[in-house]
């Protein structure tokens, strides 16, 4: 991991690992490469750690 993708990783900037990314019905989910964070896409190019679906259920906001 390099220290770039580190501090990506810190600031909630993520990047899938494209093979394990899968689509749930509602959005594609996955885990970053560098991390291993269950992730979620928010847009084109733009992923962010993923809730559990206990919170997603609650109405809880996605972190930023």
């Amino acid at each position: 991991m390099s220290v770039i993708s580190f501090v990506g990783c810190l600031l909630n900037h993520h990047e899938p690992l494209r093979r394990n990314v899968t689509w749930s019905g509602r959005a594609y989910i996955g885990e970053c490469r560098h991390c291993g964070a269950p992730i979620k896409r928010h847009g084109r190019r733009n992923w962010r750690k993923r809730l559990t679906a206990d919170d997603e259920q609650r109405g809880e906001p996605t972190p930023t």
